[in-house]
C-alpha cells in the first residue's frame, strides 16, 4: 500500500542520501508539450535541507527541459528507487526554483570550491507531498561506479573558456546573436558557447537559461580530486556529433568476477569435449 505525507519522514532522509541516482520529472503547461524525465547521478549532487526542502546541482547536458518547465510552472517530482536492499520507491512532489550559475543564490548553495565541472544551476524544490510505495517490480542492481564521461567533457569545455579569458587570441571564437543581449563572442568548444547555443530554449521553445551564458564570470570548478564513486573507471573519447557533445566509450578496469571465470572455464571445457567427440565420430566413418 502506498502512503502519503506532507513532508519527508525522518526515516527516509538517510536512505535518500545513500542513493546513487534519482529521477526528475517535469512537464510544460501545454497539452501538446513534451513531458520530460531525466535520470541524475554523481554522488554528492543531491542535498536534503529539511523535511520540506531539497536541492541538487544541475550539470550541463544536451537538454534543458527541467529548467524551462520550472521557469514556466514550477511543477516538479523527484523519484528515488531502491535498487539494493529492501524494495522502496519514494516520490517528492514539489515546486521548483532555478538558480543559475553566476547568481548570488547559486553561490550561496554552491561555493566556487564546491562547484562540480559543468554545473549550470542549482535546482531547489519545496516539497509539499511525499509518496512512498513498495517498489516490488523494481529489479535488483549492484552499483559499480559513476561514469566520468560528463565531467570529462565539461572539464575540456571549461578549460577552453579559461584559455579564451586569459588571451582572446589563443582560442578561435564564434559570434552568437542572443535574444535580448545582442551579439556576443565566445570561445569555440567552450561551455558558455554550448549554453548559448543549446541551453536557452526547450524542445517546445520555452525559455531556459537566461543568465549563465551572458555573465562575464568564467565557469570554474572546485577541486580536481576524483569524484566519489568514480573509481576504477576509464573513459575514452569516441567521436563528436553535430552539436559538439562528446560521445564516449566506457572501459571498465575491474577484473572478471569468480563467477565469470568459472562460467568461462565450464564453457571452454564443454567446447573441448564436444570437439573431441566430433573428431572421434568423424574418424570412425
Amino acid at each position: 500500500m502506498g502512503a502519503f505525507t506532507d513532508a519527508i519522514p525522518d526515516r527516509f532522509i538517510k536512505w535518500i542520501q545513500k542513493q546513487e541516482m534519482f529521477f526528475v520529472a517535469t512537464a510544460p503547461l501545454s497539452g501538446n508539450g513534451h513531458v520530460n524525465i531525466s535520470p541524475k547521478g554523481l554522488r554528492g549532487t543531491f542535498h536534503v535541507v529539511s523535511n520540506t526542502r531539497v536541492w541538487y546541482q544541475d550539470l550541463s547536458g544536451s537538454g534543458v527541459e527541467t529548467i524551462s518547465h520550472i521557469r514556466e510552472n514550477g511543477r516538479i517530482t523527484i523519484m528515488f528507487c531502491a535498487f539494493e536492499g529492501a524494495a522502496n520507491i519514494l516520490r517528492l512532489f514539489g515546486t521548483g526554483t532555478v538558480h543559475e550559475f553566476g547568481t548570488p543564490e547559486y553561490f550561496e548553495l554552491i561555493p566556487p570550491e564546491q562547484r562540480l565541472t559543468g554545473s549550470r544551476a542549482a535546482i531547489v524544490i519545496d516539497v509539499h507531498k511525499v509518496g512512498s510505495s513498495c517498489g516490488f517490480a523494481v529489479p535488483l542492481y549492484t552499483f559499480k561506479s559513476h561514469r566520468t564521461a560528463l565531467t570529462n567533457f565539461s572539464l575540456k569545455f571549461e578549460k577552453r573558456d579559461e584559455e579564451y579569458a586569459a588571451d582572446e587570441t589563443s582560442v578561435p571564437s564564434e559570434e552568437v546573436a542572443l535574444e535580448g543581449h545582442g551579439v556576443r563572442q565566445y570561445a569555440q568548444s567552450g561551455l558558455r558557447l554550448y549554453w548559448a547555443q543549446h541551453n536557452v530554449r526547450s524542445l517546445d521553445g520555452l525559455p531556459a537559461l537566461s543568465h549563465a551564458h551572458v555573465m562575464d564570470m568564467i565557469p570554474k570548478h572546485g577541486s580536481l580530486a576524483e569524484l566519489p564513486g568514480q573509481e576504477k573507471v576509464a573513459v575514452a573519447e569516441k567521436d563528436t556529433d553535430a552539436s559538439g557533445f562528446m560521445q564516449f566509450a566506457r572501459l571498465s578496469l575491474e577484473p572478471a568476477s569468480k563467477e565469470e571465470v568459472v562460467r568461462l572455464a565450464v564453457v571452454f571445457a564443454l567446447g573441448i569435449t564436444a570437439a573431441a567427440f566430433y573428431v572421434r565420430v568423424i574418424g570412425q566413418l
